[in-house]
């Protein structure tokens, strides 16, 4: 679960990244960066859907931590 927590925090930053970019040759890059991360996080969320492990129990772990 460690590595969705990982994954989750790798998209918030490109988010807030996508939100505070400027400069207009960047624009192209945070938008890559952020669909990246938020399809490695959903890739993530299902594989461990298939283990059998629950969103409840991913959301306690978050807070937990």
């Amino acid at each position: 679960m460690e590595v969705l927590t990982e994954a989750r925090d790798e998209w918030m930053q490109a988010q807030n990244y996508f939100e505070n970019v400027s400069e207009p040759d960047l624009v192209d890059y945070a938008i890559y960066r952020l669909e990246a991360a938020r399809r490695r996080y959903m890739y993530l969320m299902k594989q461990a859907r298939i283990s059998g492990i629950r969103n409840e129990q991913i959301f306690k772990e978050e807070i937990i931590n």
